[in-house]
């Protein structure tokens, strides 16, 4: 484990409070190829029917209190508009991950109780480019996925998520090619070592001048700081169903394609410590 180190002047470190989510992919239609996707091997045309959706949900209510839409593509569901106005009925938080390309189609939606992520490999050159993203008044929290070939867009990135879309909380993450590898702690060509990834993130942290509020950043399984966490921030809280109703855990489980018979919460141990490796830290601004 490596400790990140960041000024008390500028940043507070916040304590997440994570909560039970139950990650559904929606559909596996999507308007982009992304190398390393990790859903590459269901990409298709199946997608989950809105009856479906609410028996699920309706299922595991008194278990979670956030969900996450997925995909492929969530915005190209049909009925996407129906399952965020369901989940706000039942009290639930809604997050839809989407690559932003068809952002306009959440403008006219009630997203009160709804974030919305997008995804992206860089600014300008990769083939998920933030530049690809229609400008929207939307309020969004990019999330970088890091990889050999876009370390240097990450601040870049960062200056134009603040300039076009007045971002004010910013992720951090990495590509980890569990297809190729079979194994989480395993690199190939394309991916940066785990240290490597450490080493730019403390390197963002230091010399990032911006006006974002909130920066997260997943700790990988390396990352630490000097703030003490509860154990129960430390659990495995996803569990996760796709559009055939097949079921996994840890939402890394997918590359591998294993499945899970039934959704369990907080019971999941990744490692010796017993901790979920899709931790994250996150820093706040001081006012």
């Amino acid at each position: 484990m490596k400790t990140l180190e960041y000024n008390p002047e500028k940043w507070e470190e916040l304590i997440p409070a994570p909560v039970n989510t139950l990650q559904l992919f929606i559909t596996n239609q999507c308007n982009n190829r992304c190398k390393a996707c990790f859903y590459a091997h269901n990409l298709g045309s199946d997608e989950m029917k809105f009856e479906d959706y609410k028996r699920i949900l309706l299922k595991y209510i008194g278990s979670v209190s956030k969900v996450v839409l997925l995909g492929g593509e969530p915005t190209l569901h049909k009925d996407l508009c129906k399952m965020i106005k369901f989940n706000s009925v039942l009290g639930l938080k809604t997050t839809v991950y989407t690559n932003g390309i068809n952002i306009k189609a959440l403008e006219n939606i009630d997203l009160a109780s709804t974030t919305i992520r997008l995804g992206v490999y860089g600014a300008e050159k990769s083939e998920k480019p933030l530049a690809r993203v229609p400008d929207t008044s939307l309020a969004v929290t990019i999330v970088y996925m890091l990889r050999k070939d876009n370390v240097n867009e990450l601040i870049k990135t960062a200056q134009m998520a603040e300039k076009r879309f007045n971002c004010q909380e910013f992720y951090i993450s990495s590509i980890r090619d569990i297809a190729a590898t079979q194994n989480y702690w395993n690199d190939t060509e394309e991916t940066l070592s785990l240290d490597e990834y450490f080493d730019v993130v403390q390197g963002f942290v230091k010399s990032y001048k911006g006006g974002i509020r909130k920066i997260h950043i997943a700790r990988r399984g390396v990352i630490e700081t000097r703030k003490k966490y509860p154990l129960i921030t430390r659990h495995c809280r996803f569990g996760n169903i796709f559009p055939d109703n097949k079921k996994i855990i840890c939402p890394l489980d997918i590359s591998k394609k294993a499945y899970s018979p039934e959704l369990c919460f907080r019971t999941r141990k990744c490692n010796k410590h017993s901790e979920c490796i899709l931790q994250k830290i996150v820093l706040s601004r001081v006012e």
